[in-house]
């Protein structure tokens, strides 16, 4: 697939990908057409969802998970007062399910084992493959569509529902697809944070292979110019096409991703003058070139406050996890890949902002 410099084309596929787009947005309690998981997780948080309008086949991947899990607030709040960027460390990492130690991150995170021994008290973590077990998520039926299982090798190590409830920090959750047919597990994308969560949204990304759902969402930060909020989006991007181009002779990440350029331009998390930036992160699965594929070029281009990037691979397929940053003010960010693995076959990768 080849890249065009043409603005004017550019342009036209965002206006097209802003076209099939419809915003949905849902008190608390309630339902969305066939499918019950897009709900608004709480009265304090709603979530907004983004769905494009021709989605029935997305509703029987939906009606195959269970709910959002939404906690806006952590237990015991950092600090009074909103984060300084430079205070604030940005993680991205796939869990790989069940086998990603997230508490084991965490702890490490916090006593500075990634920041040169400064412990770490403000953070954010993007977290692709999560994964939920258990009778939240409904009983299979003959109407709802489901990934192949990536079973746990231990069956009883935590899911999302377990680190939301004793994490003690912001949290949500919200399941893209159920992890197999004839059990009650789903997986998608969270948001954890040591931060108040002040929006969040719900994208579906438009669908190739299998649902996917980009989770936005906002918290508050310092500036000179006095408190901003924080765009964060975790992404998970479609690594194969769909059995109709036999998987492989398509690639559908740049459509996904211009769906979340077309989120990040919108009004949905407030005037940009408010915005101190936003963050792009997640499993872009750019299995087909790195660096030398469509995704990262379109993500690289939008991203224009990126210092530097570790360049080194986050999985044995190469590099596929990425922080990205786009803002109108004087940051920037930096990105490297933690060592460690914390028992998923991704590597964590960290950020950090500093003035420019």
């Amino acid at each position: 697939m080849r890249l065009t410099s043409s603005a004017a084309l550019a342009a036209a596929a965002l206006a097209n990908i802003a076209a099939m787009l419809v915003t949905l947005d849902v008190s608390a309690g309630g339902s969305i057409g066939t499918c019950d998981a897009r709900s608004a997780g709480t009265a304090a948080l709603p979530v907004i969802w983004r769905t494009p309008a021709e989605h029935s086949e997305l509703d029987r991947w939906c009606r195959g998970v269970g709910p959002a899990i939404v906690l806006p607030a952590p237990a015991q709040p950092a600090a009074s007062t909103p984060p300084r960027l430079h205070d604030l460390v940005v993680v991205t990492w796939n869990a790989h399910l069940a086998e990603g130690r997230l508490d084991a991150l965490i702890a490490a995170l916090r006593a500075g084992r990634f920041t040169a021994g400064a412990r770490v008290e403000r953070f954010v973590l993007l977290v692709q493959e999560l994964y939920r077990r258990g009778p939240d998520v409904p009983l299979p039926t003959v109407d709802m569509r489901s990934a192949f299982a990536i079973k746990a090798r231990q069956p009883d190590a935590p899911d999302a529902a377990d680190f939301a409830r004793t994490l003690g920090l912001s949290f949500i959750y919200v399941p893209s697809m159920r992890n197999g047919a004839n059990v009650q597990e789903d997986r998608g994308n969270a948001v954890i944070s040591t931060e108040p969560l002040t929006t969040a949204v719900a994208l579906e990304l438009p669908l190739e292979r299998q649902r996917r759902v980009a989770v936005a969402v906002t918290i508050d930060v310092a500036t000179p110019a006095g408190a901003k909020r924080l765009v964060l989006i975790d992404a998970h991007l479609e690594p194969l096409s769909s059995p109709r181009t036999l998987w492989l002779f398509r690639n559908p990440r740049p459509r996904q991703l211009r769906a979340i350029f077309d989120l990040a331009a919108s009004d949905a998390f407030g005037r940009s003058e408010d915005l101190a930036g936003i963050v792009l992160g997640g499993d872009f699965n750019t299995i087909q070139g790195g660096t030398a594929e469509p995704a990262y070029a379109l993500a690289r281009a939008w991203s224009e406050n990126l210092a530097a990037e570790d360049p080194r691979s986050t999985h044995l397929m190469g590099r596929l996890d990425y922080l990205f940053f786009k803002s109108h003010d004087a940051w920037r960010l930096s990105t490297r890949r933690i060592e460690q693995r914390f028992g998923s076959d991704h590597h964590p990768v960290l950020g950090r902002f500093a003035p420019e």
